[in-house]
């Protein structure tokens, strides 16, 4: 595996992380979730070692939510990113960055996908792009955050009564936490909470915001542990809906992972095994 840095329209700076460097047939870039990280993703490393056993390329693209906190390196100054700093719509920057790296370096065939809320970007970058450029797609443990965020009611009214009381500058970091895991700025708790673009996987709110993935027509893979939370644990239920809101003239397919959640604890092999199975497909 590979530390690789790829650098963004905005001129910031992304590391990633590479498997199977040698190959230039296919490459599949995956996404992390909020604050993931190839450290703590431990399944994801999996899917790499896996990929690269059948010659195919893996690269753990870390966009600008990865980490919680962390400083990282501009053409113009030293920036901080992470969750807490995170604007949604950098997604479209940072994806093109690592899209463009992967053609830079002669792949013929590129899968681009994302786990958790880097679902919510695969979709919406790939709506945006028209699929330019990429072959397939997948999306791991996809996740409805309107639906996940109006179940943040306690949160949400904290954060909104200490915003009206103390009238923050927007990147203040705000003393509170969201979803008793991660800290924000005003700016990007507001972004996070209003911003209707990441919306696009409404399996419990909102139907018509399924327009973006309708709009996707290349071949897709959507993959879930059963027990998932963010499915009700019942991610076949979860799946269905997704699958019948996805391009009818997409060959897309739905797999789920028994006895196991969102981080498929002791089942990293067969997720690798649906990716690997896909991606050769």
């Amino acid at each position: 595996m590979k530390i690789i840095d790829v650098v963004t329209k905005r001129q910031d700076t992304l590391c990633g992380c590479w498997y199977g460097e040698n190959f230039r047939d296919t490459v599949v870039l995956i996404t992390n979730g909020t604050g993931g990280n190839i450290f703590e993703n431990n399944f994801l490393r999996t899917v790499g070692e896996e990929l690269e056993k059948h010659e195919i390329s893996f690269v753990y693209a870390h966009n600008s939510g990865a980490f919680q906190m962390i400083d990282f390196p501009s053409k113009n100054n030293n920036r901080h990113s992470g969750v807490t700093f995170e604007m949604f719509d950098n997604c479209l920057e940072d994806l093109k960055a690592y899209v463009d790296f992967t053609k830079q370096q002669g792949y013929k065939k590129i899968i681009l996908g994302g786990y958790s809320y880097g679902c919510n970007k695969v979709v919406y970058y790939l709506y945006k792009t028209k699929c330019k450029d990429v072959d397939k797609f997948i999306l791991i443990s996809p996740t409805d955050t309107e639906y996940h965020t109006e179940s943040e009611e306690k949160s949400i009214e904290e954060f909104n009564d200490y915003i009206l009381r103390n009238n923050p500058k927007k990147d203040d970091i705000l003393p509170l936490l969201f979803d008793k895991y991660n800290f924000f700025t005003k700016q990007s708790y507001l972004d996070f909470i209003n911003n209707s673009h990441h919306k696009n996987l409404p399996v419990y709110s909102d139907k018509k915001h399924f327009n973006q993935l309708k709009s996707i027509d290349i071949d897709g893979l959507f993959v879930m542990g059963q027990n998932d939370v963010f499915a009700k644990r019942n991610a076949k239920n979860h799946l269905q809906t997704i699958l019948e809101n996805s391009n009818k003239k997409a060959n897309c397919k739905a797999v789920v992972i028994e006895n196991t959640g969102h981080t498929y604890r002791e089942h990293d092999k067969e997720l690798a095994k649906a990716i690997v199975d896909f991606t050769r497909s």
